[in-house]
């Protein structure tokens, strides 16, 4: 059966590289990208252009701080990619930026195997070594968000200012001693068994780790800060319980709708501190819009280059083809 399957998928990879199979590839590699638009703007027509509209903040902030907020992951990547690979920045925002909608609007991790081929196609990089360091990178990137929402929750459990804790009525002398043994024992699994998971050398995945981490930080401060222009009579300890949630979920492997999981658990923690539920609504979808709305726009564009450096690459092709 095993053998069978192998056969089967080397076939089809043969087939891959005949000038039928490349058609097929790029017909299905389109409606696919097509089938995101859509679903991108059901989504936005689902909330309604009415209520988006009368939502909008009037501050124009907002709106820097959104495209700050927006930006900051992709050009991160370009840095640590950048360590391993001499990137080019404009082309490597497009697989970024796309890997960014993948993970928002597919599944999650999605974005990593397109980047995973994209590597090999543009690049010509060793399938092991690309899978090594895509599989790296996200290892690290996902301990950074971890570790600053960890002394997030530490920091504000220690200080007995953490407003969750009136929402889930527990003493919160609990979660420290907990939080730190959580920590201790990932800490020695992963050094346990770092060789079989990971293969970057030591000095850079410290850097890239503090790359990540930093830039945790900066988007705590900037989300705090578009969340604030907007409503700045709430407390900055509700605004950096909502921010520790956020990073909780947006950690959860395959959860789908994170956005929406987000809004829901905000709403419900807003019923129990001094934030207007409403207020708090209007914020976080128009959020969610303007992201989606960002996507369409970031996807559609890059769909349109991706294709015409396909044209142009079997243009080179035929023409190499017909001299030989």
């Amino acid at each position: 059966m095993t053998n069978q399957i192998k056969l089967l998928f080397n076939r089809l990879v043969k087939f891959g590289h005949t000038r039928p199979g490349k058609g097929i590839i790029r017909f299905v590699k389109y409606l696919f990208q097509g089938g995101i638009v859509i679903i991108l703007i059901y989504q936005i027509m689902v909330i309604g252009w009415r209520e988006i509209i009368s939502e909008l903040p009037a501050v124009p902030l907002f709106y820097v701080l959104f495209l700050l907020i927006y930006f900051a992951l992709p050009v991160t990547e370009y840095v640590t990619y950048s360590i391993r690979w001499p990137l080019k920045f404009w082309q490597s925002q497009e697989i970024f930026l796309k890997k960014r909608v993948y993970n928002k609007v597919v599944l999650g991790y999605s974005g990593e195997v397109q980047l995973f081929f994209w590597l090999q196609n543009r690049l010509s990089i060793d399938k092991k070594e690309a899978y090594e360091v895509v599989r790296d990178n996200n290892i690290l990137s996902t301990l950074a968000s971890t570790t600053v929402a960890l002394l997030l929750f530490a920091g504000f459990a220690g200080t007995g200012r953490l407003s969750i804790y009136d929402w889930i009525d527990y003493d919160s002398v609990i979660f420290i001693p907990v939080a730190l043994l959580v920590t201790a024992i990932g800490g020695y699994i992963f050094h346990r068994y770092r060789h079989h998971l990971f293969t970057m050398d030591r000095w850079h995945a410290l850097t890239i780790f503090a790359l990540h981490s930093a830039r945790m930080g900066m988007l705590v401060v900037l989300q705090i800060a578009q969340w604030y222009v907007v409503l700045p009579w709430v407390s900055i300890d509700i605004w950096f319980t909502m921010i520790v949630i956020q990073i909780i979920l947006s950690r959860i492997p395959f959860l789908p709708n994170k956005d929406l999981v987000f809004i829901g658990t905000s709403l419900e923690f807003a019923r129990h501190v001094d934030i207007s539920s409403a207020g708090l609504a209007g914020l976080l979808l128009v959020n969610q819009v303007l992201d989606k709305v960002m996507n369409i726009v970031v996807f559609t564009f890059l769909s349109f280059r991706e294709r015409r450096y396909d044209t142009g690459q079997d243009t080179i092709n035929s023409k190499g083809a017909n001299k030989d």
